[in-house]
């Protein structure tokens, strides 16, 4: 992982701005956004800033994976009429990305929010480390790794993203509601379960991902709002003043542990034996989270008896899809950030499958092996490939992981 601290100021950012400047904020979403620079919600966060302050976004733009180019080059020709209209790009991205960023965005004026200071990992102890620091930083190596705060004050870096409170007040209309006898605010239009998950109320879920687009395809996330008739999945629903909501009762948890069992039963789930089960900042398996909070040991409903075959064709990615749950985060991922539209729904019902291209094998397809759907995918269907030698004939010894 490579890891990277914000090198400027919001006072430092705002003076590279003119009043006049139309402004696109584009972020990678995986080493920066471990290490707390990068991804939706900090885009998000800085758009509200600027706004706040007079300043014109017009957009934000997420990229699986901002240090390959060519992916970054397709974001800017699918969003082509928003990027010709800007004149100013800020990239929260590592400073080998901000290469590709200055070549594809070569007429616009690029601000660069990011110092890249080595490569490190993630610990369960204390969270995204700088273990091999670049010699231009003066640290020794350190297998334990440097938290990120320690380098920070050590580079004269900041140990965080910008905080809101340097901003003027938020322009943001916020709305008040209740949900579960707590009353919350949340901006007016806001996704009922983002604003709950905002504000530490834990809704199960499995199709949505705050970084794509509304699906409601697992139902998890059902929930009952008085004056409503039925359950409606919080995903697909914007709050509004006055409501009140209800995310925990007998007949949801009844209800949600049918859901979780039909998955459960729709492929063959061995758990016990699937790598995602590691925890990581990117990819742990959601499904077992849920599963396991629900006290659930086996399935009602007779597992579905086809097993169908893996696909082992990619150098990087493995996919099986016994273990898919159908819930589109991967086909999301792989259009709204890769940009690429590689995978896809095929065949209908009980038959319907995730496949790559025009139904072909992995390698066979225009997957540019970004990662975006291991990274979001709740399940081990997607997962990332790992190979290690042994020897001295440097033997393959093939094993997968998560991250």
């Amino acid at each position: 992982m490579i890891i990277s601290l914000r090198s400027i100021s919001y006072d430092d950012l705002k003076k590279q701005l003119c009043p006049e400047d139309k402004i696109v904020i584009l972020s990678c979403d995986t080493c920066v956004k471990a290490c707390g620079i990068g991804g939706s919600a900090r885009m998000k966060q800085l758009t509200g800033m600027l706004q706040a302050d007079g300043y014109t976004v017009l957009g934000i733009d997420l990229i699986s994976i901002g240090c390959t180019m060519n992916l970054v080059a397709h974001h800017r020709d699918n969003r082509k009429e928003v990027y010709d209209e800007a004149t100013v790009v800020i990239p929260l991205i590592c400073e080998d990305g901000l290469v590709g960023v200055r070549k594809v965005f070569a007429d616009k004026k690029i601000i660069q929010v990011a110092k890249t200071v080595g490569i490190g990992n993630f610990t369960m102890d204390k969270g995204v480390v700088l273990t091999h620091p670049f010699e231009s930083t003066g640290l020794a190596q350190n297998d334990d790794g440097y938290p990120l705060a320690e380098v920070a004050k050590a580079l004269q870096l900041f140990p965080g993203f910008f905080d809101e409170k340097d901003g003027s007040p938020s322009a943001d209309q916020m709305v008040k509601l209740t949900v579960d006898g707590k009353e919350i605010a949340a901006p007016a239009g806001q996704n009922l379960l983002a604003a709950c998950l905002a504000n530490s109320i834990d809704v199960p879920h499995l199709c949505f991902q705050e970084d794509l687009s509304a699906y409601g395809a697992c139902r998890l996330c059902l929930v009952k709002i008085k004056g409503r008739k039925g359950l409606v999945p919080a995903c697909c629903t914007h709050v509004e003043a006055g409501m009140d909501v209800c995310t925990d009762d007998a007949e949801l948890q009844h209800c949600r542990r049918i859901i979780l069992e039909l998955a459960m039963a729709s492929g063959h789930h061995d758990c016990l034996t699937c790598v995602k089960g590691v925890p990581s900042p990117f990819a742990t398996c959601e499904l077992q989270k849920y599963v396991r909070a629900a006290d659930i040991t086996e399935s009602r409903f007779a597992s579905f008896p086809v097993k169908l075959p893996e696909d082992d064709s990619s150098p990087v990615i493995f996919h099986d899809p016994n273990r898919c749950i159908l819930c589109g985060r991967c086909v999301r991922a792989c259009q709204e950030l890769s940009g690429l539209s590689n995978l896809g729904f095929v065949n209908r019902g009980d038959r319907t499958v995730v496949v790559a291209g025009l139904n072909t094998e992995m390698n066979q397809s225009d997957c540019a092996a970004c990662m975006a759907c291991v990274n979001v995918c709740p399940t081990g269907a997607l997962t990332e490939k790992v190979v290690y030698f042994s020897g001295k004939d440097w033997t393959p010894s093939r094993k997968f992981m998560s991250l």
